[in-house]
C-alpha cells in the first residue's frame, strides 16, 4: 500500500515536473531572441506610424527574424550547431556573426530608407549587444534569452514609456524558463538582462541625444 501510495506521489511529481518543462519549452521558443526582435520592431513601426510603414515593417522583419531564423536553420541541418538554440556554447559564434551582420545590414538599409531614427538607434542597439555577447560566450555561457528581452524591453520602456513595462517584465518568465530547462544558471541569466539593459541605456543617450 505505501509503495502503491508512493508510485502514484512519483508519478505526480513526475507529470508536473514534465509540465513545468514544457511550459518553459514553449516559453523559450516563443520568446527566443529572432522573434522578440520582431515583436519589438513591428510594434515599434506600428507606434511611429511613418509613412514608409510597409517597406520598413518589410525591412525590420526580414533582417532582424526571418534572415537570422533561415540562416540557423541553415547551420542546423549543415551540423554547425546542435539545435535552433546553439545550446553547445563553443557553436555560437558562427550563429552570432551571422546575426550580427544581418543587422547590420538593416541599420544601413533603414539608413538609406531614411527611417525615423528611434529605428535605426534600436537596430544599432541590436547590433552592438550582439558583438558583445558573442565576446563574452567566448568564455562563459550568458543568457542569451535575457538579454534578448531585456535589451528591446529597456529601449521600448525608455522610449514609450510606462505601457511598455509588460513588455520589459516579460524577462521574467523568460528567466524563469531558462533555469528551469536548467539552461543556464542564474548568473549568466542576471548577467544578460542586467548588462544588456546597461549597453542599451548607454546606447539610446548616444544615439537619441
Amino acid at each position: 500500500m505505501h509503495a502503491y501510495g508512493g508510485t502514484r506521489l512519483n508519478y505526480g511529481a513526475t507529470e508536473v515536473k514534465s509540465n513545468h518543462e514544457k511550459v518553459a519549452k514553449a516559453i523559450s521558443t516563443i520568446f527566443n531572441a529572432p522573434l522578440v526582435a520582431l515583436y519589438a520592431f513591428v510594434f515599434l513601426v506600428l507606434s511611429l506610424n511613418p509613412p514608409s510603414l510597409l517597406p520598413l515593417l518589410a525591412i525590420c522583419s526580414f533582417f532582424v527574424c526571418i534572415l537570422p531564423y533561415l540562416m540557423i536553420l541553415y547551420m542546423v541541418n549543415a551540423g554547425i550547431i546542435p539545435d535552433m538554440f546553439a545550446s553547445d556554447r563553443r557553436t555560437r559564434t558562427k550563429p552570432f556573426l551571422a546575426a550580427v551582420g544581418s543587422y547590420a545590414g538593416g541599420m544601413i538599409a533603414l539608413i538609406l530608407l531614411h527611417a525615423p531614427r528611434m529605428l535605426t538607434a534600436l537596430m544599432a542597439c541590436y547590433v552592438v549587444n550582439s558583438i558583445v555577447m558573442m565576446l563574452i560566450t567566448q568564455v562563459w555561457k550568458i543568457s542569451v534569452h535575457a538579454s534578448g528581452i531585456a535589451g528591446p524591453g529597456t529601449f521600448l520602456l525608455h522610449q514609450l514609456g510606462i505601457v511598455m513595462l509588460p513588455f520589459f517584465l516579460l524577462v521574467l518568465p523568460i528567466g524563469w524558463a531558462r533555469l528551469d530547462l536548467r539552461a543556464h544558471t542564474t548568473n549568466q541569466v542576471l548577467a544578460g538582462a542586467l548588462l544588456t539593459m546597461g549597453l542599451t541605456l548607454v546606447q539610446v543617450q548616444l544615439y537619441l541625444k
